[in-house]
């Protein structure tokens, strides 16, 4: 049955105006996942109408999960959090949105994603919060490579001629307030937490986008590998800042939800005849199927941990699950 749109507005004490919103929903009964899509500059909650037949075609597919999908109107305001000013964005997705959105939907879990300035804002929240959300997804997220304020040059604040919050967007933002919403920053300091919660983090960048917000994607990439955190990340070859590639990237994002609840099973019968080949020494042709099984991965783990266990003791990176690279050397 085809899916509903319905328009509401919220107010909070920590914005200064009442924040129009829309919720998608499906047109059936029963708990079901509920996932904030924060969109970039100048996206609005009137999105969701253009979403709706989009979402409908997905999930009479059923290439995509069912789901509740709610958007705020935020404006230019970057979600920004800044405790010392009228705008906080973290605080009210995080405790009046979400409150608001429990007491109407029936949520059975929270994810959140965004697109651009959506992806920035839906990273640093995961990462702030990562045991409210099980999982965060950002389409060629806002971001700008650096730790440091300093760190970002001319080629990653083309975006800035947009608009924003002057004390984070611009010629005269406050580096401190920029270094505390920024989301590589919150990984480093939160990492353990977000080890911990097991949060699934879905990070997608295009390969041609003209804002150049993939410096700042593959930047947060290897943060986290050298964090050690967990993630899955795309660099999508020949895709710009938005363009015709926008519609079946979201549709991979919004699939990989699915997958985090509802994974690939196993079938029983190659599994056993794949223990059966490898238990007898991998004699003959292997059985259809044999290197899928978790049999197979069993196996190979089985006979490799003496030899993990012995590199250990030498290099303790061996048991990360990323390693340890060496930085390249800078081109000329």
């Amino acid at each position: 049955m085809p899916s509903t749109v319905t328009l509401h507005e919220i107010s909070s004490k920590h914005l200064p105006e009442p924040v129009p919103y829309a919720v998608l929903a499906p047109r059936e009964e029963g708990p079901m996942p509920l996932c904030l899509l924060l969109l970039g500059a100048g996206g609005t909650r009137d999105s969701l109408f253009d979403l709706q037949p989009v979402f409908d075609g997905w999930w009479a597919e059923g290439v995509v999960p069912r789901m509740i999908v709610a958007t705020p109107s935020a404006g230019l305001d970057y979600y920004i959090e800044d405790p010392a000013g009228p705008l906080r964005w973290d605080s009210f997705l995080v405790s009046d949105f979400l409150h608001q959105l429990r007491s109407t939907w029936n949520a059975s879990t929270h994810v959140v994603a965004g697109i651009s300035g959506g992806g920035y804002g839906a990273l640093k929240l995961a990462f702030l919060y990562p045991r409210v959300f099980t999982a965060v997804a950002a389409i060629q997220p806002m971001l700008e490579p650096g730790l440091c304020e300093s760190d970002v040059g001319a080629r990653n604040r083309l975006h800035h001629t947009a608009g924003g919050p002057p004390q984070l967007i611009g010629s005269a933002r406050d580096p401190a307030l920029w270094e505390s919403n920024n989301p590589a920053n919150r990984a480093r300091a939160n990492a353990q937490q977000i080890r911990d919660s097991d949060l699934a983090i879905y990070l997608e960048a295009a390969e041609r986008d003209f804002l150049n917000a993939h410096d700042g994607a593959e930047f947060l990439h290897r943060v986290l590998w050298d964090l050690d955190v967990s993630h899955e990340y795309h660099l999508v070859r020949g895709a710009d800042h938005g363009g015709p590639s926008m519609r079946p990237r979201l549709r991979a994002l919004f699939a990989w939800f699915g997958s985090l609840w509802n994974p690939a099973q196993s079938n029983t019968a190659v599994e056993e005849s794949a223990k059966v080949w490898l238990e007898a020494g991998m004699q003959g042709k292997p059985p259809a199927g044999a290197t899928t099984t978790n049999a197979f991965i069993d196996f190979l783990r089985t006979r490799f941990e003496p030899i993990r266990a012995q590199a250990a003791q030498s290099d303790p990176a061996t048991n990360r699950i990323f390693g340890r690279l060496p930085v390249p050397p800078l081109l000329p």
